[in-house]
């Protein structure tokens, strides 16, 4: 009972919420009640109304007249508003500020005071609806008890029939459903995509043949073929159609004991909650609305068919808010925990505001439906059904384009793989920008969902804003944009899918150098243009003057050009030296005075390291001259000395037979022709130059120099040749004076005579 009260309460509280929407919804409602009558004069209307509505003719003459009365009152009301609307903006360009505040402040009061006067329509109407029960109670209205024990039989009889063939055809299929779900869980989305919606058609052909069985039931008892299916049956019939087509909905939505086709985030204990608790609401509200409240007309009155409905909807609806009270912190906690694991803040926020406020929204819904079964009884069906349809729908079409936008984003653009071994950075081309594409355009699916529920419910006419001329030129402007865009990045992705085709090593072609240079030269300065192209055409279709942007762009650029001229000179120096092939990566040359091999080249500098290793920058404006070494072929010129007693012939011979000896080695294949024999070139101081030349493949002048040099040291040697080399003699003078000292001093010694001197040595160890 305290369940009841607090579900009633806020039912009560959040009643003025769905107002709104339910009036827009209800458009062409009349604002004012008939005055009650008394019993007697009630009691003939109603009489006078039941054979007005079991006549068929009649029926239907009734619903014209009510059709055109509705757009009649549509019309008026429409025609009030714009009076209304044209009336003030004229009073409101003549009034001053203070009169404003006081239009602002009558305009809340008027809204609070239709908002109250609806409040207390929709209380009259609920009260109205309920006085079938009372007169039922009083005994004004008899209760035909034959009556309704045959339509009871015919109902009960043909909904038996139908759900026979509804569970035997349904234990048909059964039994391939596990092998559809294994098959689903190790397959990709594509797969259990395609295996849902099977599932489901077999689902909605279940129902179908329950139906049809139904009908064949109807159609062979009670009257047989001749009398035909009766209305009650029919009306048994269509519920029972409208019933198993929610269910399968549900099943759809929900998957219940599924969880490998199942494509919302829930777990498989959740899902079978909700689709229980959701499936008996329906049950509930279709087979109560469908077929009890018909029923309800034809066995009883009219009266008490518009009473029922009433209780049917208010308890329905009570359950259901019971229901999201109950639920409302589990759906909180488990929608949180799912949005912390989305990628993006964007989405992770949306989806925590949805969870904090789910339970308002529903509380919304479920408002605004129990105004609209109040007051419009007899189409609330149609209304209800029409914009809960869409909007399921509606929600399910942004979701399922959401959620595969998702898996793009996260899984990314898979190519095919004789596609990535042609061109291996397509794909990560794709995946940088296709992602963050689609993060645009699911927002904009987020926006369109809004808006298309805003229109259903009937808050705020976007189509029609769409089909006029603002919405048309705003459609068509932002169209042509992306457009543009797309168009942009296509070429974009094609001119850089060609160069990478181009800079592919393919058999019987290498690419060099100059040439991966020159492309990625190309490359960078065709992005940059399709990117500018593309920014200014794309401002120009919605409608941003670019000709100051232009201008701006031309001024900023001449001011780069005067502030940067050492960065322009080195760019087109640079583009220059490529297109004349003067360099490439791994040529030894000499620039600026510094000799080694080129390691690097941008489209400003050259990196290059001699032959100690160390590593220079280069700008190309400081390059006045190249001298490469690695162009065409290369010579190593042998300069040998030898001394200037040597027969010359014999040396030539000699550094021939050097020659001969190093094309034997692995140099061999590097020469290229024979031995270039200069002979005397120069009489130095102390040798003759000896000059001969051996041409090479380009970069290998050095190796085979220093193998000939080991040669001709080799054979020189053998040939008693002499290498000479610089050398001194040095000529020591004695002076008379030191002469004569030398022989004074030699005659003052006294003679020894070494047979005169005696043995003074130690003896031997033996005594002797």
């Amino acid at each position: 009972m305290r369940t009841f009260k607090r579900s009633l309460a806020v039912f009560a509280s959040l009643i003025f919420l769905g107002i709104q929407c339910a009036v827009a919804q209800t458009a062409g409602t009349e604002q004012g009640t008939a005055p009650a009558g008394t019993p007697a004069d009630i009691q003939q209307a109603n009489e006078a109304l039941i054979r007005v509505l079991n006549d068929p003719q009649s029926r239907a003459a009734l619903i014209e007249l009510l059709k055109e009365d509705g757009q009649t009152a549509t019309a008026a009301d429409g025609d009030k508003l714009v009076s209304s609307g044209s009336e003030t903006s004229q009073s409101g360009s003549l009034v001053d500020a203070h009169a404003l505040n006081e239009n602002v402040a009558l305009r809340i009061g008027e809204y609070t005071r239709t908002l109250a006067d609806d409040a207390g329509y929709l209380f009259e109407q609920a009260m109205r609806s309920l006085n079938g029960l009372a007169l039922v109670a009083q005994g004004e209205i008899a209760i035909k008890w034959d009556r309704v024990g045959e339509i009871v039989q015919q109902v009960s009889f043909v909904l038996v029939a139908a759900y026979a063939g509804f569970l035997l055809t349904r234990f048909g299929l059964v039994r391939f459903y596990p092998r559809l779900s294994s098959r689903a869980r190790y397959g990709g989305g594509l797969t259990r995509s395609f295996i849902l919606v099977l599932t489901t058609i077999a689902d909605a052909v279940t129902v179908g043949v329950g139906w049809l069985v139904g009908n064949s039931a109807a159609l062979a008892s009670f009257g047989g073929v001749d009398t035909g299916v009766t209305l009650q049956e029919s009306l048994a019939l269509n519920a029972f159609l409208i019933c198993g087509m929610t269910n399968v909905f549900l099943r759809f939505i929900f998957a219940p004991g599924r969880p490998e086709l199942r494509f919302l985030p829930f777990v498989d204990t959740a899902a079978i909650y909700w689709y229980r608790r959701l499936r008996l609401f329906m049950y509930w509200m279709i087979y109560g609305v469908f077929l009890a409240v018909p029923l309800a007309n034809i066995a009883v009155s009219f009266v008490l068919g518009n009473a029922l409905r009433f209780l049917i909807v208010l308890m329905g609806m009570l359950y259901l808010c019971d229901l999201v009270r109950r639920n409302r912190r589990r759906v909180h906690d488990g929608t949180a925990a799912y949005a912390q694991t989305l990628q993006t803040a964007l989405a992770r926020k949306s989806l925590t505001t949805v969870a904090n406020a789910w339970h308002l929204a529903a509380y919304g819904y479920i408002s605004a439906v129990f105004i609209i079964w109040v007051i419009r009884p007899f189409d609330a069906t149609t209304i209800i059904l029409r914009a809960t349809g869409l909007s399921i729908l509606t929600i399910m079409a942004g979701i399922a384009l959401s959620l595969v936008m998702t898996r793009a984003i996260k899984g990314g653009i898979r190519l095919p793989e004789d596609l990535n071994r042609t061109l291996p950075a397509l794909q990560s081309r794709l995946n940088a920008f296709v992602p963050r594409f689609l993060k645009i355009i699911r927002f904009v699916v987020f926006v369109a969902t809004v808006l298309l529920l805003l229109e259903i419910w009937g808050v705020m006419s976007v189509i029609d804003w769409l089909a006029s001329e603002a919405g048309v030129g705003l459609l068509s402007s932002y169209g042509s944009a992306f457009l543009v865009l797309l168009i942009a990045f296509m070429l974009w992705l094609a001119v850089m899918s060609w160069v990478d085709l181009r800079l592919q090593s393919r058999s019987g072609h290498i690419v060099t150098a100059r040439e991966r240079t020159l492309f990625q030269l190309f490359r960078n300065a065709s992005t940059v243009v399709i990117l500018v192209m593309a920014l200014l055409l794309s401002l120009s279709e919605i409608g941003v003057d670019i000709g100051p942007l232009i201008a701006g762009a031309g001024v900023v650029g001449l001011a780069i050009s005067f502030g940067a001229q050492t960065l322009v000179k080195d760019i087109i120096t640079g583009a220059f030296i490529q297109i004349e092939n003067a360099i490439n990566e791994g040529d030894v040359v000499t620039v600026a005075g510094i000799t080694g091999t080129v390691e690097g080249i941008t489209v400003r500098s050259l990196r290059m390291r001699d032959v100690n290793g160390t590593t220079h920058i280069i700008p190309f404006s400081s390059v006045d001259m190249v001298s490469n070494f690695m162009r065409g072929f290369a010579y190593h010129v042998a300069l040998i000395g030898v001394s200037y007693d040597t027969d010359i012939t014999q040396a030539k011979d000699a550094m021939a037979e050097a020659f001969r000896r190093l094309q034997e080695t692995d140099h061999g294949p590097k020469i290229i022709g024979d031995f270039e024999m200069h002979g005397v070139t120069n009489f130095g101081a102390s040798s003759i130059d000896i000059r001969g030349r051996i041409k090479t493949v380009p970069g290998e002048q050095w190796g085979v120099g220093r193998a000939y040099n080991e040669f001709v040291k080799q054979v020189f040697d053998e040939q008693k040749i002499e290498i000479p080399f610089p050398q001194v003699t040095y000529h020591a003078a004695t002076p008379p004076f030191s002469e004569e000292a030398s022989k004074t001093k030699s005659a003052g010694k006294p003679k020894v005579d070494a047979a005169a001197l005696g043995n003074d040595a130690p003896g031997d160890d033996t005594g002797t």
